[in-house]
């Protein structure tokens, strides 16, 4: 990227463009720089624009998720790819630097360290502030920087993934933690650095949201309908929408699920089991403020597909937003997906075709032109029945959606930790709990360590396809991407994105 200190200088330009519904990323609205923070509403369409750009394709709304991200993870067909969309081919070969490849890697690193520019910008003028300027006080004022703070750490998190060596590898790279704004020339960190400043940046996210998610906010999220914007019912409790549909926005839940997974690629599960095990804790009688999607609405009946939850909204700790998601899948792919297909679906879940996940999520025979069973992505996907009133609601009110953390990863998780514990019954009998959820029949007990964290690593990829995670998976592990029926071996530079050209002067040496 050129030029980093003018682009993060405009930031206005992008991130402060927002409407007064922060779940709609369409509105062009924009304030100058020197009106924004002198109201409440500016504050607030500074953090609603935060959440645009995270939303947006160059991010969460295509390359991190069912985009570039997906596609690394092998969640794809390279060798449709290989006829048919030389893009994405060459994305599957991780040649990173043909130009169409870099200028994906570029989107990636602008836009993210513009959101990170814009969470930099309101947590300074936030903490100048008295609490008296906001009309929540004290909560407001803690909301709002522990959602900066959890989104730094985030969109931090996501960068180091991408750009520097899995820690496991014991190899380190280098690249910006920026907690200024502005900053014209960032100083580039080691790697191990940089988590460091991820733990921190979580965790105080995690200390700010306590109380307002758990005390202040606790109706509300004890409410799916007051929780997310997914269904007619919208959210009409007081005393404002700012402070409604926190799932749509960094919570105490998706920061403490978020720092589990961030310990948990570090490789200490030791921190990472008891986080995961909190926000696991809601999930569970009598306390189950998220609950496991049911059964029909995942596909369990073969009568009707048209009442699915494509977004399995009850489980999600936290989902971004874009109204344009539909037309973004299209416009990338086309209407006509069947020609876009994960490789041997039958082998992913063999031994398990009565999961819901594979009959109900990926092998349809209801959407138009499928010629086989490892066709289609509900979680992207319009539904074509419009005549169907509940197929046209479900598309409206979840369509929009960007999944992003759900509890299903805890249970992984704390599964993983058992494994290594020795502890297998007690991981068996969790993992029997997800799988029972997940509608998979066939028996894991009596397994031995190695077959169960096998059985394990399956899940994950089953529960990650096309949302962004599943390259991230492998890269903590170190081994070779599962590709249908094969798996993909990766050498060294296969894990590690360049960073653009014009961010180097300044690496760690």
């Amino acid at each position: 990227m050129k030029n980093r200190g003018i682009i993060l200088l405009i930031w206005l330009v992008g991130c402060c463009c927002a409407c007064n519904d922060f779940v709609d990323v369409t509105s062009d609205n924009e304030l100058l720089q020197e009106d924004m923070f002198s109201t409440e509403s500016g504050f607030h369409m500074a953090v609603n624009g935060v959440y645009k750009d995270l939303s947006s394709t160059d991010l969460y709304g295509k390359n991190l998720t069912w985009g570039f991200a997906s596609t690394l993870g092998y969640n794809y067909n390279m060798y449709y790819f290989y006829s048919n969309s030389a893009y994405y081919y060459y994305i599957c070969q991780f040649d990173y630097e043909r130009s169409e490849i870099v200028s994906i890697i570029e989107q990636i690193w602008k836009k993210a360290y513009n959101v990170i520019a814009g969470c930099n910008n309101i947590l300074q003028e936030t903490e100048a502030k008295d609490t008296s300027f906001f009309s929540l006080g004290a909560i407001e004022k803690q909301m709002i920087m522990g959602e900066m703070y959890g989104l730094r750490a985030m969109v931090h998190f996501d960068l180091l993934r991408l750009f520097c060596p899995a820690p496991i590898t014991g190899s380190k790279g280098a690249m910006p933690y920026v907690t200024d704004f502005p900053t014209l020339q960032p100083e580039h960190k080691a790697s191990d650095v940089v988590l460091t400043e991820i733990v921190r940046d979580m965790e105080k996210s995690r200390e700010l949201l306590g109380e307002v998610d758990t005390v202040f906010c606790r109706s509300w999220n004890t409410s799916l309908n007051n929780r997310l914007n997914h269904s007619a019912t919208l959210s009409t409790v007081t005393p404002s929408l700012f402070v409604s549909y926190r799932a749509h926005r960094m919570n105490y839940f998706a920061a403490t699920a978020l720092l589990a997974r961030i310990y948990a690629y570090m490789g200490d599960m030791d921190k990472a089991y008891p986080l995961a095990a909190h926000a696991y804790s809601f999930t569970q009688s009598p306390t189950a403020w998220f609950t496991w999607t049911t059964a029909a609405q995942q596909g369990s009946s073969t009568s009707s597909n048209n009442s699915l939850y494509p977004k399995r909204p009850a489980e999600l700790y936290f989902a971004l937003s874009n109204s344009q998601n539909y037309n973004n899948w299209e416009a990338a792919l086309g209407t006509n997906n069947s020609n876009f297909t994960m490789n041997e679906l039958p082998t992913l879940f063999a031994g398990d075709l009565d999961d819901y996940r594979y009959v109900g999520f990926f092998a349809r025979y209801d959407l138009p032109n499928t010629q086989t069973k490892n066709a289609h992505y509900i979680t992207w996907e319009r539904n074509p029945n419009t005549s169907e009133t509940t197929a046209a609601q479900t598309a409206e009110y979840q369509g929009h959606m960007i999944p992003m953390c759900r509890f299903s990863e805890m249970y992984h998780i704390m599964i993983e930790y058992l494994i290594e514990k020795g502890q297998l019954t007690e991981a068996a009998t969790l993992f029997t709990a997800l799988r029972t959820a997940r509608g998979a029949k066939a028996s894991i007990t009596g397994l031995n360590a190695q077959d169960l964290k096998e059985k394990l690593v399956n899940d994950i990829v089953r529960e990650t396809l096309t949302e962004g995670q599943t390259f991230f998976l492998f890269k903590r592990l170190n081994r070779g991407i599962i590709n249908g029926a094969s798996i993909r071996s990766m050498e060294p530079e296969d894990w590690v994105l360049p960073i653009p050209d014009g961010e180097t002067a300044y690496q760690f040496n």
